[in-house]
């Protein structure tokens, strides 16, 4: 599969598209997503129970960590490609219903060339980490991450050696964060495109992850400004909500805490599910411009009638 290349609005007109998401056929996206958040809760439960039966031994800590981190691996990548399916049968007008999320676990459906996509590029993320270490940049991070685990807790941290540690590092030790930042994002980008295309297309592994990262190189300008205005204007418009839901919930809270929790869990529900279905929709309209020809893009169908969606 060969990329092409974007304009520099494209990313804006996937995010426009993104907004439009749920539109067609609702029960079914944010069921599948309420289905993919219930799973890493579970995820996360199981993983946070096992460490606090571990908690006297570092070494069982590290072990439920390792064997969460394979569980991670093996889990979430047939639910992430499931994920860009429903979206794709919801844009396209396809008859589909949330528990679709999970068909990538049945025999012949994708679900092994997901795992193993997603695999490469998180070997890849492990292996720059691993090489992090070696430079300037790993080394502070480190020694200060040493001081932090020597801190009692509840305790003040050591701050002559923290002194010490910010005294001693070079400025140009920091020069090193942009190189981390602009990898870090391109590999977001390219993962995300890899699964969209072991997800939605018949290819083998190697394809897969060779087209991600094509197309994250090959539109690595258009993504960059379109994160950088994203970024921008996200901050200030969570500091509009922030403010908004502070004045809120200390409203709530003077009337009874329990309030409180009555709407921030809906509140956040809602939220992760708008987030989900957004960072999803737009990979996947950002997939499709990037490697499906307009002449071979499908008719977008409406519902089948009589078909019950849930």
């Amino acid at each position: 599969m060969s990329p092409s290349t974007v304009g520099m609005t494209a990313p804006f007109r996937w995010l426009r598209k993104a907004l439009d998401v749920g539109r067609r056929n609702p029960k079914a996206l944010f069921g599948a997503i309420a289905l993919a958040i219930l799973l890493v809760a579970a995820i996360t439960l199981v993983q946070m129970f096992l460490q606090a039966m571990a908690q006297a031994s570092m070494t069982g800590i590290m072990v439920v960590m390792a064997l969460m981190t394979l569980v991670n691996w093996v889990l979430l990548p047939p639910v992430m490609g499931g994920l860009f399916r429903v979206v794709d049968a919801t844009d396209r007008g396809l008859p589909v219903v949330a528990t679709d999320v999970f068909n990538a676990y049945g025999r012949g459906q994708g679900g092994k060339r997901l795992i193993l996509t997603s695999l490469v590029y998180s070997l890849a993320y492990l292996g720059f980490a691993a090489l992090m270490l070696l430079t300037p940049l790993g080394q502070f991070f480190r020694d200060y991450f040493a001081i932090a685990l020597a801190t009692p807790v509840g305790g003040e941290p050591d701050m002559a050696a923290l002194q010490a540690l910010f005294s001693t590092t070079s400025p140009s030790t920091f020069l090193w964060l942009p190189v981390v930042a602009i990898v870090m994002f391109t590999w977001l980008h390219a993962s995300m495109l890899a699964l969209a295309t072991a997800a939605l297309r018949e290819v083998d592994v190697a394809t897969a992850v060779v087209a991600g990262a094509l197309a994250a190189l090959r539109n690595f300008l258009p993504l960059l400004g379109f994160m950088l205005v994203f970024l921008v204007a996200g901050f200030f418009a969570m500091l509009l909500v922030g403010l908004v839901l502070g004045l809120l919930l200390g409203l709530l809270a003077m009337a009874s805490p329990v309030l409180v929790v009555l709407v921030m869990f809906p509140l956040m529900l809602l939220v992760m599910l708008g987030v989900y279905a957004m960072m999803f929709a737009f990979y996947y309209h950002a997939w499709r411009e990037i490697f499906v020809p307009a002449d071979e893009e499908p008719a977008p169908q409406e519902p089948a009638q009589g078909t019950l969606e849930v």
